[in-house]
C-alpha cells in the first residue's frame, strides 16, 4: 500500500488557514462580527441570547439580544468557552465601517471595516485558530470517508482530503468565525459513521450510539445539517429492507438508539425554540432576519443570481462577499468537475471496479439534499454562498477524487498531480486575496480599536476621580463628572457598564464606534442607553481612549468602580 498523502493534506489546511486568520483583517470574514457578538453573549452572559427582533418585542434589555440568537449554540458555546477560559470574555467589540466599501473605483472597496494597529487581534486570532482546528479535524474526517468509501484505492482518500484543504473558500473560512465550521466536520463524521455502519456484519447499540450523537450535535450546530437525519433514517431503512430477515431487527435496534439519542440530545433547543419562537427549529426567527425576494422575481433571481454564483463562490468569494473568485480559477475548476464526473460515469459502469465508492447512493443523496436545502432558501432570500454546501464537501471531494484517479490511471507521473492543488492555493492566497485585504487600505482613526478588553479583569491602576455630585441610579439622562489631572487636552473617555457576575452592559465608544464622545471631564449621558441597563443594579468605570495607534486600552487611566442603581 503506497504511503498516505494525509499528512501533506492537513500541511497545506494549517498553514493555508492559519494564513488567512492571520492575514484577514478583523471581521473581515462573513458576519463575522455578529457570530463573535454571540460567542461574546455566551462567554460574558453565561447563557444564550435570544433574537434580537424578539427581545426589542417584548421591551427586553439590548443586552438580551444577538442578531443571530436563533441559531444552535454550541460552536457559540465553544467559542465563548474559550473567551471565560481565557480571561477575555469582556472583549467587547467595535467595528468602524469603512465608507468606500463596494465602491468600484476604491481600493479599499473590499473591505467593510476600517483597520488600524492595535486592533485587539490577538483575542480573535485566537478563536480563529479553533476554526483552523475545525477545519483539520474536517480533513481528517474527509480522508476516511474516503477510506471508508474505496478501501482498494487509498489514493482516493487523499486526493479528497487534498482537494478539501487547498480549496481556497474552505481555506478562508476556516480563518475566520462562523458556525460552518463545526457544522462541516459534523456532518463529514455523520456520513462516516452512516457507511460505516451499513458496511458492518453485526450492527449494535454502539453504532447507534455514535449515529445519535453526531446527528444530535450536529443539529444543535446549524440547521444546514438538518438533511442528515432523513439521511440517516433512509440509509437505515434501506438496510433493513435489503438485509435477511434475521438481521432486521438489529438494524431497527440501531434506528431507535440513534433517534433516541438524537432527540435526547437536542430536545432542550428544540423546546427553547418553541417556547420563543413557536417553532421547533426557529425557521420563523430565522427566515424574519432575511429580506425576502417578492414572488414574481424569484423565478429570475435564482436563475441568474443563485445558480451561477453559488458555484462560483466554491472557489473563493472573500471578504463580505466583495471579492469574487479569479475567472481562471473558476473556469479550470469546472473543467476539472467535469473531467471527473466523466470518470466517475466511467467508473460507475465498472460495478466491480475499485473506483467505484461503496454507498454511492449515499453519497449523491447527501449532495442532492444539501443543494435542495440550499436552493430552497436561496428561492426566498439571496444567500448563493459555498459555505451552506459546505456539510457535503465530503462527499462531493471523495466522488471527485475517484473520478479523477479513475481517468488518470494509467497516466505516467500521475503522482505529481498532487503538487497542483497546493500551488493554486497558493497563487489565490498571495496573488489575489491578500493585496485586496491589506488592512492599510482602510486606516482607521488613531484611537479606533475593533475589540477592547480588560473592563471587568482591570488591569490598570484607578487614577480617574469621580467629582461630586456622584448619580445615585442608572436612569437617563444624567450627567458625571470626573477629574483627571495628567491627561491631555482634549482626552477621549469611554464609559463601561456591568453588572456583578462580570456581564458588561454598556460600551459608550467601542458600540456606537465614537459616536459618544465624552470628555474636558463632563458629560451628559443621553436617554438612548437606557435600553442597555434597564432596570439593573451596575457599575461604572470610566476609562482613557488611546490617542495613539500604539496605545493599549487595557493600561490607559481608569476610574474606580461606581456603583448605581435602578430608581
Amino acid at each position: 500500500m503506497p504511503r498516505s498523502l494525509l499528512w501533506l493534506a492537513l500541511l497545506c489546511h494549517v498553514a493555508l488557514a492559519t494564513g488567512y486568520a492571520w492575514s484577514t483583517p478583523s471581521f473581515e470574514g462573513p458576519d463575522e462580527n455578529i457570530h463573535y457578538e454571540y460567542a461574546w453573549q455566551m462567554g460574558n452572559a453565561g447563557r444564550q441570547p435570544k433574537a434580537s427582533a424578539l427581545v426589542a418585542l417584548r421591551g427586553e434589555a439590548q443586552t438580551e439580544g444577538a442578531v443571530l440568537g436563533h441559531h444552535p449554540p454550541l460552536y457559540y458555546a465553544i467559542l465563548g468557552a474559550a473567551l471565560a477560559a481565557t480571561d477575555t470574555d469582556d472583549t467587547v467589540f467595535g467595528p468602524s465601517i469603512n465608507p468606500e466599501f463596494g465602491a468600484p473605483d476604491k481600493a479599499s472597496r473590499h473591505l467593510k471595516f476600517r483597520h488600524g494597529s492595535g486592533q485587539g487581534d490577538g483575542v480573535l486570532f485566537g478563536l480563529r485558530l479553533l476554526s483552523v482546528l475545525f477545519g483539520a479535524l474536517t480533513v481528517w474526517l474527509v480522508h476516511r470517508l474516503g477510506r471508508a468509501c474505496c478501501p482498494e484505492q487509498p489514493r482516493v482518500a487523499d486526493l479528497a482530503a487534498l482537494l478539501v484543504a487547498c480549496l481556497p473558500m474552505f481555506s478562508f473560512l476556516h480563518g475566520v468565525l462562523n458556525n460552518d465550521v463545526l457544522a462541516t466536520p459534523l456532518a463529514t463524521l455523520t456520513l462516516l459513521l452512516v457507511v460505516r455502519t451499513l458496511r458492518s456484519d453485526a450492527p449494535n447499540w454502539r453504532h447507534g450510539l455514535g449515529l445519535g450523537l453526531a446527528v444530535g450535535a450536529a443539529l444543535l450546530t446549524k440547521m444546514t445539517t438538518l438533511f442528515l437525519l432523513p439521511l440517516s433514517g433512509l440509509a437505515l431503512a434501506v438496510a433493513c429492507a435489503r438485509g435477511d430477515r434475521s438481521r432486521r431487527p438489529a438494524w431497527l435496534y440501531v434506528g431507535g438508539i440513534a433517534l433516541l439519542v438524537a432527540a435526547l440530545t437536542t430536545t432542550p433547543m428544540l423546546w427553547r425554540n418553541y417556547d420563543l419562537y413557536g417553532d421547533p427549529l426557529g425557521l420563523a426567527a430565522h427566515d424574519a432576519a432575511f429580506t425576502p425576494i417578492p414572488p414574481e422575481y424569484r423565478w429570475n433571481v435564482f436563475v441568474d443570481g443563485f445558480l451561477p454564483n453559488v458555484f462560483r463562490s466554491v472557489f473563493g468569494t472573500f471578504g463580505w462577499f466583495s471579492l469574487q473568485p479569479p475567472t481562471l480559477l473558476v473556469v479550470v475548476g469546472a473543467a476539472v468537475a467535469a473531467l471527473a464526473l466523466l470518470g466517475l460515469l466511467r467508473a460507475a459502469k465498472e460495478r466491480t471496479g475499485s473506483f467505484r465508492p461503496h454507498s454511492l447512493w449515499l453519497l449523491l443523496a447527501a449532495l442532492a439534499l444539501v443543494f435542495a436545502g440550499t436552493a430552497h432558501f436561496n428561492w426566498k432570500a439571496p444567500q448563493p454562498q459555498a459555505r451552506l454546501l459546505f456539510p457535503a464537501i465530503g462527499p462531493a471531494a471523495v466522488l471527485l477524487a475517484a473520478g479523477l484517479l479513475r481517468l488518470v490511471a494509467n497516466l505516467p507521473h500521475r503522482r505529481w498531480f498532487a503538487a497542483l492543488p497546493p500551488l493554486v492555493a497558493i497563487v489565490v492566497f498571495f496573488a489575489w486575496f491578500r493585496p485586496a485585504f491589506a488592512a492599510d487600505l482602510a486606516a482607521a482613526e488613531p484611537w479606533h480599536r475593533a475589540l477592547v478588553g480588560h473592563i471587568v479583569h482591570r488591569t490598570a491602576e484607578p487614577t480617574i476621580i469621580w467629582l461630586d455630585p456622584l448619580p445615585s441610579s442608572t436612569l437617563m439622562p444624567m450627567t458625571l463628572r470626573w477629574a483627571d489631572r495628567e491627561a491631555p487636552a482634549d482626552t477621549r473617555y469611554t464609559l463601561y457598564a456591568y453588572d456583578d457576575a462580570g456581564r458588561v452592559l454598556l460600551a459608550t465608544h467601542e458600540w456606537s464606534h465614537g459616536g459618544i464622545v465624552m470628555r474636558n471631564g463632563e458629560a451628559t449621558l443621553p436617554g438612548t442607553l437606557n435600553p442597555f441597563l434597564l432596570n439593573r443594579d451596575c457599575t461604572f468605570v470610566l476609562r482613557r481612549v488611546p490617542a495613539t495607534a500604539d496605545e493599549d486600552p487595557a493600561t490607559l487611566p481608569t476610574s474606580p468602580p461606581l456603583r448605581l442603581r435602578p430608581h
